[in-house]
């Protein structure tokens, strides 16, 4: 047992920290090398042209406002759905299908429920067709456009149909731990109404605790990449779309900006991931 011990936290524990600290560090040193100009295909010495530009690259800041849209829309629906559905409906929770039907979701990639919804809410999708053939629209174009619009309204639902499961399994779980039906009983015995339990005690409760998964849940919306690629709009672009797309141009001179994008939305998340541990912190003690 101290062998066995002793082999994980001398050869292990090294390897896992260099796997998921060293390497994604030394990919950020090495664009933020490259938005020096010391590094990469174009290297050719010190420079800080590229950071003198930051500000006009206009897109960058484009992509930022309509990725924290994105992502601040999709979770906030998706919170506010899981937790209505807690606090509503916990009999089917508990004893109905409900709950294993809520894991069916979360075994399906991005990329497929991102390609589903384009065959369904396109205009040439199979709701489109039906409001044809139903006679509720006249043409193609009379179909309201839900995927690859301006808003990104396909791309927020299908970040709602990801996340939407895990938060209300997290949330049911949360309700049960903290043993909220009986404060839920203490409430009503005192004299207030089910309603003011909801706002005053349960959804304090629940949001309180789940805090860090939800900031969890916006970082990878804000991160995510397939299904801004099939659903999104050349313009706007979210934040990954509109890196990898900088850096996989044929023009070379685009690659120093690419990588100084990379670098700064790296320092992004890197600074709400700390907000994350702090949260979680918090809740421990």
């Amino acid at each position: 047992m101290a062998a066995s011990s002793s082999f994980f936290s001398r050869t292990l524990l090294p390897a896992y920290g260099l796997l998921v600290v060293g390497l994604p560090l030394a990919g950020l040193g090495y664009a933020l090398a490259g938005s020096l100009g010391v590094a990469g295909p174009l290297a050719g010495g010190f420079t800080l042209h590229y950071w003198r530009g930051l500000g006009a690259q206009t897109g960058l800041l484009g992509a930022v406002l309509y990725s924290a849209w994105i992502a601040l829309a999709a979770v906030g629906v998706a919170a506010a759905l899981a937790l209505w559905l807690v606090l509503g409906a916990q009999e089917a929770l508990r004893r109905g299908p409900l709950r294993l039907l809520l894991h069916l979701p979360l075994l399906m990639p991005a990329l497929v429920v991102a390609f589903y919804l384009f065959q369904l809410l396109s205009r040439s999708g199979w709701l489109s067709r039906l409001s044809y053939q139903s006679g509720l629209t006249t043409s193609i174009e009379g179909f309201p456009e839900l995927v690859q619009d301006a808003a990104g309204v396909g791309i927020i639902l299908a970040h709602v149909l990801l996340t939407f499961p895990l938060l209300t399994l997290l949330l049911q779980a949360i309700y049960e731990e903290s043993r909220l039906d009986e404060f839920r009983q203490l409430t009503l015995t005192l004299g207030a109404s089910g309603g003011q339990f909801r706002r005053r005690v349960a959804a304090p409760v629940l949001l309180g605790r789940a805090a860090p998964t939800l900031l969890l849940s916006f970082i990878a919306t804000l991160g995510a990449y397939d299904i801004p690629l099939l659903l999104g709009r050349p313009y706007p672009q979210m934040l990954s779309v509109y890196i990898a797309t900088r850096l996989q141009r044929f023009d070379l001179r685009e690659l120093p900006a690419g990588y100084l994008a990379g670098f700064l939305v790296a320092l992004g998340l890197l600074a709400l991931i700390g907000l994350l541990v702090r949260l979680h912190r918090r809740h421990a003690l």
